[in-house]
C-alpha cells in the first residue's frame, strides 16, 4: 500500500513539472551533477611565452648549467658558465669550454674558440652541452626566469649564480 502511495505520488510530480508552465530561470541555477560530468573540462591557463633576448647587455653574468636538451643534469660536481660581452665559458670539473658569441640582428651566432682543459674526454652531458653552444641561433628568458639557448643541436639551461 505504502509503495503504491509512493509511486503515485511521484507520478503525480512528474506529470505536474511537465504540464508547468516554464518559468524565469535564476541566474545562478544549479548544474545537476549529471550534466557536469558531460561538460569539457576549462582549457588551461596559457603558458607565458619565452621573452627573446637580443641585447648583450642582458646575457653578461655567471650562471649554473642545470639543464641539456630538456634534462636536468645530475652530476657530482656543478657546470658553470660565465657569460662576457662577447664569450661564453663553460667550465665542468677540469672540462673548459668556450664560444665567441654576437647578434646577427635577433639571431645568435656562436663560434668555438679552443681552451685548455685536462685530459679527459667529455661526459654525455659535457658533449651535449658542446653541441647545444655550438649551433645555439637563439636565447631566450623562460617563464622561470632562466636563461634558454636553443639551436638543431637542443638546448643548454642557465640560472643566475
Amino acid at each position: 500500500m505504502i509503495r503504491r502511495t509512493v509511486l503515485a505520488l511521484s507520478a503525480a510530480a512528474a506529470l505536474a513539472a511537465c504540464e508547468s508552465e516554464p518559468g524565469p530561470v535564476p541566474a545562478e541555477s544549479p548544474r545537476p551533477a549529471s550534466s557536469a560530468a558531460t561538460e569539457a573540462p576549462a582549457p588551461p591557463s596559457p603558458t607565458p611565452l619565452p621573452a627573446a633576448i637580443t641585447d648583450a647587455a642582458a646575457l653578461v653574468g655567471e650562471y649554473r648549467v642545470a639543464g641539456v636538451g630538456g634534462q636536468d643534469i645530475n652530476l657530482p660536481h656543478g657546470i658553470t658558465a660565465s657569460i662576457s660581452d662577447g664569450g661564453i665559458h663553460v667550465v665542468s670539473d677540469c672540462v673548459n669550454l668556450s664560444w665567441s658569441w654576437s647578434f646577427e640582428g635577433a639571431r645568435l651566432v656562436t663560434e668555438r674558440v679552443p681552451v685548455e682543459g685536462c685530459g679527459r674526454g667529455l661526459l654525455p652531458e659535457e658533449d651535449a652541452i658542446a653541441a647545444a653552444f655550438d649551433e645555439a641561433t637563439a636565447v631566450v628568458r623562460t617563464p622561470s626566469n632562466g636563461i634558454e639557448f636553443t639551436g638543431e643541436n637542443g638546448s643548454v639551461l642557465l640560472f643566475s649564480q
